[in-house]
Parts: C-alpha cells; sequence; structure tokens
C-alpha cells in the first residue's frame, strides 16, 4: 500500500498531466482516465465536483454530475479495477484553458484540506468496509445532487461537493476522521433539503423564492 505523502504524489502528477497540452484538443474526459489507475475514481469525483461549489445551481447539468456520481459509487462497491463512465460523460470534452483551471482549484483545494488531516481511523478508508462507505457516499451525493428544489436556491450543492472533497482527501491522506466528516455532510444535507422542502410545503415556493433573493441576492 502506498505511502500517504505518495498517494497525493501522484495524484498531483496525475492532475498536472491531465492540464498539459494533449495531442488532440479539446480532450475527451473518458480519454484521460482511460490512462489512469484506481486512482482514476479520486480523480474523477474531485473534477467532477469542483463546478458545484460555486452558488447557483447547475440545472439540467447537475444531472450529469448525478450520474459520474452514482456511477462511481455502484462501481466502487463492486470493487472494479477500472473506472468505466456513461458514454455521455465519456465524451465530455474540455480545452486546455479550462482543465489548467479546475486542476488549479483542485490542487488549492485538497492542499487546504491536508492540512487538517493525517493517517487514523484507518479502518474507516481501507479494504472491504472502506469500499462500501465511500460507495454509499458517491451514490448518495449523487442522488442528492439530482434532487430538484425548485427556484435559485445559494449554495444547495455545497454540504455534497464537501462530502467529495472531505473523502478525496481521506484518500489521499489515509484518514479516516474526513470520511466521517464527509458522512456528516451526507447527513447536513438531508437535512438541509427536507427543511427547505417544508418550507416549501408550508409557506409555497413564491414565498421562499422571495426570501431567498432579499437576504442572499441583494
Amino acid at each position: 500500500m502506498n505511502e500517504p505523502g505518495s498517494r497525493y504524489d501522484e495524484l498531483v502528477q496525475t492532475l498536472n498531466l491531465f492540464a498539459t497540452q494533449a495531442a488532440v484538443e479539446p480532450l475527451a474526459f473518458g480519454s484521460a482516465i482511460d490512462k489512469l489507475d484506481h486512482s482514476a475514481y479520486t480523480f474523477t469525483a474531485t473534477l467532477a465536483v469542483l463546478p458545484f461549489l460555486q452558488p447557483i445551481p447547475l440545472g439540467f447539468f447537475a444531472l450529469i454530475g448525478s450520474a459520474t456520481f452514482i456511477a462511481l459509487g455502484l462501481q466502487l462497491l463492486k470493487n472494479e479495477p477500472k473506472l468505466v463512465l456513461p458514454l455521455k460523460i465519456r465524451n465530455v470534452t474540455l480545452g486546455l484553458r479550462t482543465r489548467q483551471t479546475l486542476v488549479n482549484t483542485c490542487l488549492k483545494i485538497i492542499g487546504f484540506l491536508r492540512k487538517f488531516s493525517k493517517p487514523r481511523l484507518s479502518f474507516l478508508i481501507e479494504g472491504k468496509l472502506g469500499r462500501q462507505i465511500g460507495g454509499f457516499i458517491y451514490i448518495a451525493v449523487g442522488i442528492l445532487l439530482a434532487v430538484p428544489l425548485g427556484g435559485v436556491v445559494p449554495f444547495k450543492n455545497l454540504f455534497p461537493s464537501l462530502a467529495i472533497l472531505f473523502h478525496g482527501t481521506a484518500e489521499v491522506e489515509q484518514d479516516g476522521l474526513m470520511v466521517a466528516m464527509a458522512l456528516l455532510c451526507v447527513v447536513l444535507t438531508v437535512i438541509f433539503y427536507g427543511l427547505l422542502i417544508y418550507l416549501v410545503w408550508k409557506f409555497g415556493t413564491v414565498a421562499i423564492n422571495h426570501a431567498i433573493n432579499h437576504f442572499f441576492w441583494k
């Protein structure tokens, strides 16, 4: 098993390779994934979650991210050695500048989270149990991202995004506490969505959207 430091170095090398100019531009996402091993899970999840970190809901495009995380989770549960993604996701092309921006953002976020992580509670990240927990987190995030809440709800995807980033850091650092944080984010997402659904049922969509526009966008 690779040491945490070597896992981080491997991820950095993979990300930097993804950000370099390819023979064919723009680069299809599937072509990049085919060159990776088991790190494809962490790499794909980390890149796929970045668009969800901004406050504006992504609407239809959230379904693409949702399908990506569900596919990752199912294959992680089955311990598939090679990641397989739906054809529509594999065919998504990213230009050089877009890839470089995504990679730089990704490295900054993971580098920041590493300051608070270290190898501990390894049973939550290693072996069959670790794969099952990781698979559950990916599938849960995929389902939650697809929930249509209606209106413009700022930071709707914040907690699911953090769950993915915490789990990615857990993989890199072998930090079971980060896995626990990822699970907490899933629980907080369910609570947040449940609260929004209750408020819509209680006060109506128009009133909720008006309140959101007043407090967040003005």
